[in-house]
């Protein structure tokens, strides 16, 4: 097994900048003082879910949902705002989510406010890969809807999801804290995990091994998927923290075939399945496989001038695609690698009570070895300012700027035959694009207004667009050399919110938004016209289009806390609706790919002390979705698939066993059934969806 080794040249000098900063401790004088008589009254369940007006929040160790979570996508789709878009929800891919309609290449998923980066494309959109992402690392999810915060670039359209890892604290004795966990479920679905948490002193460790194993509702889609994590920390003197994590992760994963009456590969064990785009038969044994490596240092460090962070990553993925012809005669296996370098170091200084600014730098550098070696794609790289200003105690603005240079290299030339697509340009492309991007959030609370409107905000946020073409599916989209030709999306982004707590916990939070996006990006290999070489320079010029303008019109609801003191429950609701405002056909088939009405609904409820029932509710509307497959070297296909108006209803009943027994700790007994009423709808690709699955899962520590 190859083993990539990488070490941070920077990291020593910001080791020895920083840690001399310490902060001055100050003696607290405690005094004693008698009061009257206090009640105490115990706690209601946390529900694990924070509403803001800017963001909503999920507490992971304290979420509960009905089934097994393998990863974090898991916990994102309880919320309407986000889409699921996998081919199986049993076997965790790659983009496997929409966040406000927009795909992976137009909002953030981050770590620790790290943005995750790929080139993406190349026999997939291949950004963010969900099964690489656990949950064990997860402390909490923070979902920033629309594109309102500087700290993120240009491409967080949809907005961002923040995934904080656990922060480094000291332990109470040198003994570590072990967790377990195992699961199984229909299909031969198994989850197995255990992490391993301790300190001595100021010196943290975590080590984790994640093994997910499943045979999947579909006719060879199989999945195998182990993850490698460990993490070494230090507490630094002024309650700052500096940490070094690795992780390595061995996918195996095999793609789903179609299985029809009649024909030799028919197999009654399994569903019937066609897809509509996708026609491997199980003859060709396809398979997708991954190995990915990341390595990742955070410091976080108080001063006299503010507080410091500082993040650097350095990742590897690879996949690997092989399948017979349906002949049995060629075997083709077609890799693809990716490198991802980067860093952030950011400074929050209060000036004052009610001032806070923010200011930072990041960089990304992005590779793949498309053309058969190593080459850097996408550099991209970010100064941004933001300060938040408490006008009047009711009052707060937030605004920020960010100033974003992108850098994109565009192959000009066939990886099969060498030759040039556009003779007038060279075989590689260089790109630069950058733009000064301001934003803003005000928020304004009526509550001195009426006693009618306690604990009631309003919010309005407005802030420019600009997203440059740096996704290989766009620059480069099946292999044409779009990116010679495109320009970047920009326009404006709206959001007026409306936050109240309606009683007791219970939250809402009503948000309607407006994007205006011009030069907006788009598919039109379905109606391009300069296909061959006789087209002369603008050959493929017209494969991928900016259209004119379009309109993106939407609302969500959430709501959540407890109906009871034992009685929990959530609901959301979103309504999205794309319009191009062009003539482009291009914008018919690029933007009617999402369901206009999604509703998601959870019931937590403690029947007894130790026992908790759980229900989930999903509905969402009827939807269309263009898709394409490589089915070679620049050789794709492209079809339609419509999914049906479904609704789905989960549900689980936890034990808590005990809370301790021995040298145990916290041991839980959970069963569940998903897709309880086992309702037939179709996946993005075409295939039936997962029927009915039924499960358990054991957790205990020591």
């Amino acid at each position: 097994m190859k083993r990539n080794r990488v070490s941070f040249v920077l990291t020593g000098l910001f080791i020895l900048l920083f840690c001399q900063l310490t902060a001055a401790e100050e003696e607290v004088k405690k005094e004693v003082k008698k009061i009257g008589e206090i009640q105490v009254v115990a706690p209601r369940e946390d529900t694990g879910v924070v509403l803001t007006p800017e963001a909503t929040v999920i507490k992971v160790p304290e979420y509960e949902t009905p089934g097994i979570v393998h990863n974090v996508g898991d916990i994102l789709k309880d919320r309407a705002i986000v889409d699921f878009r996998g081919e199986s929800n049993l076997v965790p891919d790659d983009d496997t989510i929409y966040l406000r309609g927009f795909e992976a290449s137009r909002f953030t998923t981050a770590i620790d406010s790290l943005t995750v980066q790929k080139t993406g494309g190349r026999k997939s959109s291949h950004i963010v890969d969900y099964a690489l992402l656990p949950t064990f690392l997860i402390d909490s999810i923070e979902i920033l809807p629309g594109p309102h915060s500087a700290l993120y670039p240009g491409k967080s359209i949809g907005g961002v999801l923040n995934l904080t890892t656990k922060r480094a604290e000291r332990y109470p004795s040198l003994k570590p804290e072990v967790r377990v966990s195992t699961s199984y479920a229909s299909y031969e679905t198994q989850h197995n995990n255990v992490t391993l948490r301790g300190g001595i002193d100021a010196l943290i460790y975590d080590l984790a091994y994640d093994k997910y194993a499943t045979h999947g509702y579909l006719k060879n889609n199989i999945a195998d998927v182990e993850t490698w994590y460990g993490r070494l920390g230090y507490i630094l003197p002024s309650d700052g923290s500096l940490t070094f994590s690795a992780s390595y992760t061995d996918a195996d994963r095999k793609i789903p075939v179609n299985n029809i009456p009649g024909t030799a590969d028919y197999d009654p064990d399994y569903p019937e399945a066609t897809s509509t785009f996708l026609n491997y038969d199980a003859s060709q044994e396809p398979t997708w496989d991954k190995e990915a490596y990341s390595y990742r240092f955070n410091l976080e460090q108080p001063t006299p001038i503010g507080l410091w962070t500082v993040g650097g990553y350095d990742s590897k993925e690879n996949r690997q695609r092989n399948y017979w012809n349906t002949a049995r005669t060629v075997y083709t296996e077609s890799k693809t690698e990716w490198w991802q370098r980067g860093g952030r170091i950011q400074d929050k200084v209060n000036f004052a009570e009610d001032h806070t600014t923010t200011v930072g730098f990041e960089i990304a550098k992005l590779y793949d070895n498309g053309p058969g070696r190593k080459k850097e794609r996408v550099r991209n790289q970010g100064f941004y300012a933001q300060h938040e200003w408490t006008i009047i105690p009711r009052l707060n603005l937030t605004a920020g700027l960010r100033y974003e240079d992108v850098k994109i290299w565009v192959q000009n030339f066939s990886s099969s035959t060498g030759a040039k697509y556009n003779t007038a340009y060279d075989y590689w492309v260089k790109r630069d694009w950058n733009q000064l991007v301001p934003k803003s959030f005000l928020t304004y609370e009526l509550d001195d207004l009426s006693e009618g409107l306690r604990d009631t905000s309003l919010s309005l946020g407005v802030s420019k667009i600009w997203h440059a073409p740096d996704y290989h599916g766009v620059y480069n989209g099946q292999g044409r050399p779009s990116g010679i030709f495109l320009d970047p999306e920009h326009g404006t982004g709206y959001d007026v919110i409306l936050a109240r707590r309606l009683w007791n916990d219970v939250q809402m939070k009503l948000n309607y938004s407006f994007y205006e996006i011009r030069d907006y990006i788009a598919q039109n290999s379905q109606f391009y016209e300069y296909t061959s070489p006789a087209a002369g320079n603008l050959r493929y010029s017209d494969y991928k289009i900016n259209l004119d303008k379009v309109h993106r019109h939407g609302v969500e609801v959430e709501l959540g806390g407890h109906l009871l003191d034992d009685l929990s429950f959530y609901l959301t609701y979103a309504w999205q609706e794309f319009k191009n405002k062009g003539s482009e056909l291009a914008g018919e088939t690029t933007l009617d790919q999402r369901a206009r009405h999604r509703v998601t609904a959870g019931l937590r409820y403690n029947l007894f002390e130790n026992t908790l029932l759980m229900a989930d509710y999903m509905y969402q509307s009827k939807e269309v979705t263009d898709v394409a497959e490589e089915l070679g070297p620049d050789e794709w296909v492209f079809g339609h698939v419509q999914i049906d108006d479904h609704q789905l209803v989960d549900f689980g009943v936890q034990q808590t066993l005990f809370r301790e027994w021995g040298l145990l700790k916290d041991g839980r007994l959970k069963f569940f059934v998903n897709n309880m009423f086992n309702e037939r709808y179709t996946d993005t690709s075409g295939f039936p969806a997962t029927d009915r699955v039924y499960g358990a899962a054991l957790s205990f520590g020591f």
